[in-house]
């Protein structure tokens, strides 16, 4: 009687942790959906400085012409599932996991690597919301000013930024077993806010500058969205 009394009270604080963890997320969803309109307000108040985001929209377009190319498409589909899998090995060594094995095929891709309850969620959800080729772009926006140089840095990112966007289209279902682990609503609602994050951060980038758009991303449209409700 011990041992159910005892598996039904952690079972009991188990869906408490749940339920208050989703409210959480919900709640800071909210925040970023008003991080979003902030950041679409200001990157559209006037035309020249819509005008800068006119690289990203090139990188973004090209990516999906060379998508059309029967060979180039196969392999980025091969470098979709590498992606994927090199994105669970990089958090799992960002959070101290022995890494077993690292296999990335046609017919089956996976990373092995020691289990713990620490970073799980990290791990498990990061290929769904961190664009690390993107990502890796965005300091390199410190090394120059250089318009030219910026000009293919912008386009770069564009163009990986659109690849992070049809990975996920592809690979973003109901039925991952990556998202079913940490169970379905917390991961959409992981996915969502940092989507949302991705999205405003990139998009500031070209006319605030990396660490502006940091600033702008995570401080002054937080605090004002905040200071609204």
């Amino acid at each position: 009687m011990g041992m159910k009394s005892e598996r039904g009270i952690k079972k009991t604080l188990g869906v408490i942790g749940y339920v208050f963890t989703c409210l959480v997320l919900s709640v800071l969803v909210l925040i970023a959906v008003g991080v979003l309109v902030e950041t679409i307000k200001l990157e559209t108040r006037t035309q020249a400085r819509l005008f800068l985001h006119r690289n990203l929209l090139l990188g973004f377009i090209t990516f999906f012409l060379l998508f059309i190319i029967p060979r180039v498409r196969s392999n980025v589909r091969w470098l979709m599932k590498f992606n994927h899998e090199f994105t669970h090995l990089l958090f799992a060594l960002l959070f101290f996991r022995r890494i077993y094995r690292f296999k990335v095929d046609d017919s089956d891709s996976y990373v092995s690597y020691s289990s713990g309850w620490f970073g799980y969620h990290a791990i498990t959800l990061s290929p769904y919301c961190v664009p690390i080729f993107t990502l890796a772009l965005l300091p390199w926006h410190f090394t120059t000013a250089s318009h030219l140089y910026l000009t293919v840095i912008d386009i770069l990112i564009g163009f990986s930024y659109s690849f992070h966007v049809c990975t996920w289209v592809k690979q973003i279902r109901l039925s991952q077993t990556d998202i079913i682990g940490p169970g379905r609503l917390k991961s959409i609602l992981c996915i969502i806010l940092f989507q949302i994050i991705n999205f405003c951060l990139i998009t500031l980038t070209p006319s605030s500058g990396v660490m502006l758009a940091i600033q702008r991303v995570f401080v002054d449209f937080p605090g004002k969205v905040v200071a609204l409700l």
